[in-house]
Order: structure tokens, then C-alpha cells, then sequence
């Protein structure tokens, strides 16, 4: 097994592989699958670990199932230590102030767990949720499903915190070299990981060639792309507007000189892969047909980088949020980012703040201005159609710096979100707010939506059943069957709306906030409401403690 810095397998492997030597005692078959397991070249403090550990394995006699089950007992249970001589392999043991289990870390990842639908098997129910093993084998699922942001998260969050601690208690307690010498690859393993993430998130670590292509050499190139590909960017659409504006929405294009580049566009680039209304199904009395894709066609979708981390923030929710949306997903694989260059943002934006104003998860970035387009290639299945143009060094810049700043809430218990829930500064949204839902419509993480059944006709039992996007700032978003509503207010519905995008989602998935700072929501208001304003307000009204009820 070779460890490379840039082979997911090899990587969710060795945190496989790790985690399973702290899950318990080693057995007979692991055993002997780490003596015929050829090591791989190292530098460094990992080099050192592997040595002792190749020496170790080398070594040892008849009897060292026996001594490794010992020395994990007495190690990591603590077995017959009246003086605390151990590690202890659970987080909260490491980071709290009394060394004592379940609390904040376990606290904060049981809530990651749950929320990309993880939990507990039978195998490890004795273990507490922040055991290094749960920890380890969570980052094995994060490297699989997860995106490196995620990666690089949990990883400084946790692991990096007490891992190095932790692993020098294995040094000093250990009796024998094999624990000596895991504790040493893992916390060297873990610093590696967490430079390579770091350069990767920053982007030091993709692999692409670049190009420069003329405009009069784009037309051809566009050509070959659509025999396989449908292309959507931001579109002028003129005089379909408010007032009779240009409306500049997503749509489909032919020519790199119909993406409207200057522009912010009015719409997000969500409703290409999730559609306003998608049939899902058609019946016919007592027979149901699932609605076939239009064809078998991939998709280039130009994006900014807000928009892009907006993506990133729907395929959580549409698929690593229990069981994957079949709708959703069989669309969303078919799409390939194209990254549409954004180093000034616009006016309203407030991506900076958020963290949205980088992305490099896309298949393809571009530059363009009236004489040609700057390329960055990432994906190889791109490369053909622009490997006969200019060879150039070109990598996409990002806004630094924006006019308006998010300044999201501090949050930080139930006691705290139960007083921000029954703040009087909600009382202010109660007329000003029609509950029109354009807020949520143009939003590019908002992701509810209604089932609904068409009949064809008042006798006929032949229909179709379709999801439509809905809005939870509608009066009658929380309305039940019986006629109850959960929130009776449009002050309600803007707390809900605020508290889901600066403070659910990443109090459930732990990463970043929902909001992208696209600013699309206070662009389209007709009633003037400033989401940002909204925000930064409740953080003011928290801080000054105005407002209470």
C-alpha cells in the first residue's frame, strides 16, 4: 500500500487502517497482514514510525498476540493503572479542562455524524462517538464523500487537536514498539494530511494546463463541446425584467459570446440541475412510469465561485443527508463546473465574508474579455478540445475584498438560540415583508420544495407527480393538513430563514454557514428588506443585549 499525497484510495486506506488498530486488539489475521503489507517510502517522522514498525513485526515471537493484547489494555482501557498512566483514546479526555469523557468534542462530532446520517454499529457500540477510531473511520467516509474543505475542517478541528498529546502518551506508556510505533505514523501521517489539505483548499495542489483561445477559434471548439455536452451560463434575456429590464438568467447557450461575464445573474445556476418543477413520475390508474432524462448528454454549467460553494452546500443536503435524492443525483452527475473568473464581485456581494469567494472544485475555469479567453483545464476529458490552442500560465483570480461584510451571530448553546428566538427584533419583518418568496427563489442554497399530483382531468386517474420549489418565507409554508401553522408571522419566517442559513446548517454538518454572500436575495426584494442588514442586526441586537422579550 503506497501513500500518496494525492490518491484518495490510498489515503482512505491508511485512515481505514489506522482506525482499525484503535478499535481493538490486533487479532491473528492482522496480524499477519501487517507483516506481509510492504511498506511504503516515507520521509521523516512517518519514515521513523515505519522503521519501528517493520522492526517490531520483524521481531517478534509466538507469543506477541498475547503481549500486544496486554499492552492494549493497559494503554488504551487504562486495565489495572491507579495513576493515570495511559492514553486514552477519546478526544474530550484531551481537551477538556477535567480530562474526563463526553463532552464539547463529543458533543460537536456526534452532531457531524448525524448529519451526513452516520452512526454507531454494532461493532463499535462501547466506544464513545470522539474514540480516535470513530474519528479516523469518519475521515475515511470524508475522503470518500466529503469535499476537501470538510476534510480540512474535521481534521484541524479535531484530530490535529490532541492527536500529537496523545500520541506521546503512547510513547511514554507503551511497553512494547508496535504501539509506539502507531502512535508515531498517526500523528505524523495526520501533520502530512493536514499540510496537503491546506495546499489543496488554497488550490497548490491541482494538476492542470492552461490555454489561451482566441475568440474565432472558441466557435469551433464550442461546436465539438455541444455534439456531447449542453452549455448553460448567464444569459441576457432582453426586456423580461423588472420594469422591462434585461432579465439575466440561466439558460442555455451556443457561443462563449452569449455568457454575460460582467454582469451578476439575477438567477442561480441551480435550477439547470434541480429544475423549479421536475416531474418525477407519471401514472396511469394503477400504474406508475418514473420520468426518464431528457437524453444521456453531460452538462457544462459557467458558475462564479459563490456559486460553486453554493453547489457544494445543495449536494449535502440532496446527497450525503441520509439516503441520496435519485432526482437530484442522477442531474447533478451529469454536470461539470465550469468556473466563471469573479476578482471584483458586485454590488451586494458579500462572499468574502463567508468564505465563498474561492472555489476550485470545478472541471474548467475561464477568463474572458471581447479578444479571447483564458483557460485552466483541470479535467482530462476537457483537455482534447483545447490541447491545439496557446499554451499559457493561467490561473483564475478571486475577489479579496468586498464592499458589505457578513457578521454572523455567535450561537453557542441552546440557552443562547432560545434567546435569540424570542428577541422582539423579529417584530420588525412583520409588515415589511409581503411573503413573496422572490428571496428564496433566487437563492442558490435554498433546497425545499412541494409534492404535488397533476390530474389530467376532474375523471381521469391518469396524472403526473411533480416537486416545485417552495418557500418558507410563504404564509403558508408550516401549514398542516389540520390547518395549524407552525409560524404565524413573516417575523417568524425571517428567523427561520436567518438562523437556517447563519447557524443550522453548520451547527448539523459543522463546516461553514449556508449563506454563500451571493447578495441575490437583497438584489431582489421588492420591498427594500436587506437579508444583510437582517444578520448583522441580530449580531448587534445580541451583543446589546436590545430587544429581548
Amino acid at each position: 500500500m503506497m501513500i500518496s499525497k494525492l490518491d484518495n484510495a490510498s489515503r482512505g486506506q491508511m485512515y481505514a487502517l489506522l482506525s482499525r488498530l484503535y478499535r481493538a486488539e490486533v487479532d491473528g489475521e492482522l496480524l499477519d497482514a501487517l507483516k506481509a503489507l510492504a511498506l511504503p517510502q516515507a520521509e521523516g517522522a512517518l519514515a521513523e514510525g515505519y522503521a519501528l514498525l517493520k522492526n517490531y513485526l520483524d521481531s517478534c515471537g509466538e507469543n506477541a498476540l498475547e503481549e500486544l493484547a496486554v499492552d492494549y489494555a493497559n494503554l488504551f482501557l487504562a486495565a489495572g493503572s491507579a495513576d493515570g498512566a495511559a492514553a486514552i483514546p477519546c478526544e474530550s479526555v484531551y481537551t477538556s479542562p477535567k480530562r474526563i469523557f463526553m463532552q464539547d468534542a463529543w458533543e460537536d462530532v456526534s452532531r457531524r455524524y448525524a448529519g451526513k446520517g452516520l452512526g454507531r454499529d454494532g461493532a463499535v457500540n462501547d466506544l464513545h462517538e470522539d474514540h480516535l477510531a470513530l474519528e479516523l473511520e469518519f475521515m475515511t467516509w470524508l475522503v470518500e464523500h466529503g469535499s476537501p474543505e470538510e476534510q480540512a475542517d474535521f481534521l484541524s478541528t479535531h484530530l490535529l487537536d490532541w492527536v500529537p498529546a496523545f500520541a506521546a502518551d503512547i510513547e511514554k506508556y507503551a511497553r512494547w514498539d508496535f504501539y509506539k510505533a502507531v502512535g508515531r505514523i498517526t500523528a505524523a501521517f495526520l501533520a502530512l494530511e493536514g499540510e496537503f489539505l491546506s495546499t489543496l483548499v488554497s488550490g497548490g495542489a491541482r494538476q492542470s494546463r492552461s490555454f489561451s483561445v482566441r475568440a474565432d477559434r472558441m466557435a469551433p471548439i464550442f461546436t465539438r463541446l455541444k455534439e456531447k455536452y449542453r452549455i448553460f451560463a448567464p444569459k441576457r434575456f432582453p426586456g423580461r425584467g423588472p420594469k422591462g429590464g434585461d432579465l439575466i438568467r440561466y439558460g442555455r447557450i451556443d457561443a462563449i459570446t452569449d455568457v454575460v461575464y460582467n454582469e451578476k445573474a439575477h438567477f442561480s445556476a441551480k435550477e439547470v440541475f434541480y429544475p423549479v418543477s421536475q416531474t418525477m413520475l407519471y401514472f396511469n390508474g394503477d400504474h406508475c412510469t418514473e420520468k426518464e432524462l431528457e437524453d444521456d448528454k453531460g452538462i457544462l454549467l459557467f458558475v462564479r465561485p459563490c456559486d460553486i460553494n453554493a453547489i457544494r452546500r445543495l449536494d449535502q443536503i440532496f446527497l450525503h443527508n441520509g439516503q441520496p435524492d435519485l432526482y437530484y443525483a442522477r442531474m447533478r452527475e451529469k454536470v461539470k463546473l465550469i468556473l466563471l473568473e469573479c476578482r471584483e464581485g458586485f454590488e451586494n456581494c458579500f462572499c468574502v465574508s463567508m468564505g465563498s469567494n474561492v472555489a476550485w472544485d470545478y472541471a474548467a475555469a475561464v477568463r474572458i474579455d471581447d479578444i479571447c479567453a483564458l483557460t485552466e483545464i483541470c479535467d482530462e476529458e476537457l483537455l482534447p478540445y483545447f490541447q491545439d490552442e496557446v499554451p499559457i500560465e493561467f490561473a483564475p483570480e478571486f475577489v479579496e475584498e468586498n464592499r458589505r461584510a457578513a457578521r454572523p451571530p455567535r450561537i453557542d448553546s441552546r440557552e443562547r438560540l432560545g434567546q435569540v428566538c424570542q428577541l422582539d427584533y423579529w417584530n420588525q419583518f412583520d409588515d415589511g415583508c409581503i411573503a413573496c418568496g422572490g428571496c428564496n427563489t433566487v437563492c442558490p442554497t435554498c433546497s425545499c420544495f412541494d409534492t404535488v399530483d397533476i390530474i389530467y382531468n376532474e375523471t381521469s386517474r391518469d396524472g403526473e407527480r411533480r416537486r416545485v420549489w417552495s418557500s418558507c418565507m410563504l404564509r403558508d409554508f408550516t401549514q398542516t393538513a389540520g390547518g395549524g401553522m407552525a409560524r404565524k408571522t413573516q417575523g417568524a419566517n425571517m428567523r427561520f430563514k436567518v438562523l437556517h442559513k447563519m447557524y443550522d446548517y453548520k451547527a448539523r454538518f459543522g463546516v461553514e454557514h449556508m449563506c454563500v454572500g451571493c447578495g441575490r436575495c437583497i438584489d431582489r426584494c421588492p420591498k427594500g428588506i436587506d437579508y444583510l442588514d437582517a444578520v448583522n442586526g441580530l449580531t448587534d441586537a445580541l451583543a446589546g443585549g436590545k430587544g429581548d422579550g
